[in-house]
């Protein structure tokens, strides 16, 4: 018989594994990108927001409160980037609210998890589902790899890339490391000998699933995680280990089987030596170079929320190096430090470092062994935030990661007694239930508006209709009208009408300030040119090249404008068509 207390559990358990297990196998189709524009952070955060949720009953069922001893502390993060947030003006208030949004949101969903008081067993069921989620991926990655799409289930990807659902491949690298190091603690947990002999193959097809995929992927960041955190793990836990002789060698003959398997597949060793050779000249030394110099502008408090895009784009007309950085666009330095010093400056930095500080005392409190093993989990995503996307881009790694410093924190908790009245109760219960499904309807649109936009860059026969939706979220509208606009200007050309051309003019030349992206640059400049005024259409491509010097398609627009060429003779690749839809996203 289940009692209601094991039926609560198995509730809060699933709820959980929702946000950071089952919500990223969602797919639909998309042209790619970063943030809500890949499908599947949708539902990770309408997940969150249910976990959130019954944090906040059970502190109003119980009347009690309960916290990590240091709470002050881990509140400091989001505290700085806050009060940053609302001293400095923002020229972008959605990309403002997003920002405050996504780091609160994630402070609530940690304390949230205090309020379930999951025990030890639960915790480590949640992480057997992510081992077994971890496997899954591996599985459609190789079908990736392989080129087998024998179901709408794998998406398909350019150049067969083990992207996964994830859409961007160090994000699935760095959730597959988290997996394999959270495969081997489990192998070394007491609780083992109390499993059945299902739990034990998991963990070894685990190992060996991961392993493979992971020397195919190649990842940079994944080998830095596997040289620090590896010899963590078997130095910490290694009394585990021995305990149980035949699992750790079934383990470490899944290990050296996936090796095995992850070099033919894809010739991982090559692949790592060449990497690493290239690394010596990458552009991110450049970025974060470049990214110094802007935080030094505004150092206290940075540009202001949402400012990282404009602020890098403008500094690069200046900086000498700005040809080593690619062709590309950047939303984010690869690095998540410089990324919140950039728009919150110093005050967001001093938050970030209370938190680290105090969270690196409690892994200190908890003894060596478990403190040093619980920083093997941490390592991979922390490092990740590092060297590629920030958490504000990738939702799964976030809550992962919170979920491991819930694991970290919950050794030493405090419980405040909560004397609500009855109409506290009642109001903040009914403004739960309203603010959760708003924002649950929110997201729920923004895959609609997604949906409309992809189905209207595949359609044979675009109908603006399909943009309706985009251009109404608040999320997607800045998206969606650029495409409208952007196809009006096409029609307006192709039909040889002024109209259309003048109002995508007045629009462009407020959008490229705040959004300066090569394609609104170069669809700018032929709307100058198409409506007579080269002079501006010169100007504007100048200043382009020096911001994008290495972009090849501003280069051509530049030359086919200094020749005068006629208008039907240039060279416009109209992206109605978007080959990215499962592909990586792009920085």
């Amino acid at each position: 018989m289940i009692t209601g207390r094991r039926r609560q559990s198995i509730l809060f358990s699933f709820l959980i594994c929702l946000v950071f297990i089952l919500s990223p196998f969602y797919s639909q189709q998309s042209p790619g990108g970063e943030g809500l524009a890949i499908p599947y952070n949708s539902w990770v955060w309408i997940s969150a927001l249910a976990v959130i949720a019954a944090g906040i009953f059970q502190i109003l069922l119980k009347k009690i409160l309960v916290l990590p001893k240091y709470w002050l502390a881990i509140a400091a993060l989001p505290l700085g980037l806050m009060m940053s947030g609302f001293i400095v003006d923002s020229s972008k208030p959605t990309q403002w609210l997003f920002r405050i949004g996504y780091v609160l949101g994630g402070f609530l969903f940690f304390v949230a998890l205090f309020q379930l008081e999951l025990k030890r067993r639960q915790i480590e069921n949640i992480f057997y589902a992510l081992c077994g989620a971890a496997t899954l991926h591996s599985l459609i990655a190789f079908c990736q790899v392989m080129g087998w799409y024998f179901t709408t289930f794998i998406p398909q990807t350019s150049a067969n890339h083990p992207i996964s659902i994830f859409q961007q491949i160090n994000v699935h690298a760095s959730y597959l490391t988290t997996s394999f190091f959270i495969a081997l603690f489990l192998a070394s947990s007491p609780s083992i000998k109390q499993r059945s002999a299902i739990y034990m193959w998991l963990l070894i097809i685990t190992i060996f699933s991961t392993t493979a995929m992971l020397l195919s992927i190649s990842s940079r960041t994944t080998l830095v995680a596997f040289s620090l955190s590896l010899p963590l793990i078997l130095a910490t836990r290694f009394n585990g280990f021995k305990r149980y002789t035949k699992l750790s060698l079934a383990l470490c003959l899944a290990f050296l089987l996936g090796i095995t398997a992850g070099a033919n597949l894809s010739k991982g060793f090559a692949k790592y030596e060449t990497r690493l050779d290239t690394q010596r000249s990458h552009a991110r030394t450049f970025i974060y170079d470049l990214s110094w110099q802007i935080i030094k502008q505004k150092p206290l408090l940075g540009h202001g929320l949402g400012s990282f895009e404009k602020v890098f784009q403008e500094a690069k007309i200046t900086y000498p190096n700005s040809h080593q950085m690619g062709s590309l666009r950047f939303s984010h330095p690869h690095n998540e430090m410089l990324f919140w010093m950039i728009e919150s400056g110093i005050v967001s930095l001093v938050g970030i470092a209370i938190a680290m500080l105090f969270t690196l005392l409690t892994l200190f409190k908890i003894g060596w062994r478990r403190g040093l093993s619980y920083f093997a989990l941490l390592f991979p995503i922390s490092f990740h935030t590092q060297v590629e996307l920030p958490f504000y881009l990738s939702s799964a790694l976030w809550f992962l990661w919170l979920t491991i410093l819930y694991l970290i924190h919950s050794h030493h908790k405090i419980r405040y007694k909560s004397e609500i009245s009855v109409m506290l109760n009642r109001f903040i219960t009914v403004n739960t239930l309203i603010l959760t499904s708003i924002v649950i309807g929110f997201m729920l649109h923004t895959m609609l508006s997604l949906s409309g936009i992809t189905h209207f860059m595949y359609a044979r026969k675009p109908n603006l209709s399909l943009l309706d939706m985009a251009q109404s979220n608040v999320y997607f509208q800045s998206y969606g009208q650029n495409i409208k606009m952007s196809t009006l200007l096409f029609y307006a050309i192709g039909s040889g009408t002024q109209q259309f051309a003048s109002q995508f003019i007045l629009w462009a030349e407020q959008h490229v300030i705040d959004n300066p992206s090569t394609s609104t640059i170069n669809d700018l400049a032929l709307a100058y040119y198409y409506t007579g005024d080269r002079q501006k259409a010169i100007s504007l491509m100048n200043r382009a090249i020096k911001m994008y010097p290495t972009t090849a398609p501003l280069k051509q627009r530049q030359k086919e404008i200094l020749e005068g060429k006629h208008i039907k003779d240039f060279k416009q690749k109209i992206r109605t068509h978007e080959v990215q839809s499962s592909g990586q996203a792009t920085p």
